[in-house]
């Protein structure tokens, strides 16, 4: 193999390595929250964590979780519409930093 081809595959092969991806995010509603990992270990998905606050309405709520890098937050938005509140939803890429 040429030079250029060994880099390529090496760079293919470390590439994923260094993506920021979460492999642990706090999950749970309001205060009620714990550490979990979000993969299996079946799977090679990137990983985001979401934490979504629903201020006012019948009934504020914070829901915290992992989710597919690809993929907003899905429930809470329509129960805080829902209850009339105003929502909104913050994602990080780092173990644990949506708690």
């Amino acid at each position: 193999m040429t030079r250029p081809t060994v880099f390529l595959l090496l760079l293919l092969v470390l590439l994923p390595l260094l993506a920021e991806s979460a492999k642990f995010c706090f999950s749970g509603q309001n205060n009620r929250y714990v550490k979990k990992q979000c993969s299996t270990g079946g799977d090679d998905l990137d990983y985001t964590c979401q934490k979504f606050v629903c201020e006012g309405g019948k009934a504020p709520f914070t829901l915290r979780t992992c989710a597919r890098k690809n993929q907003g937050c899905i429930a809470g938005p329509r129960v805080c519409k829902f209850s009339g509140g105003q929502g909104s939803c913050a994602k990080c890429e780092s173990d644990g930093c949506n708690n």
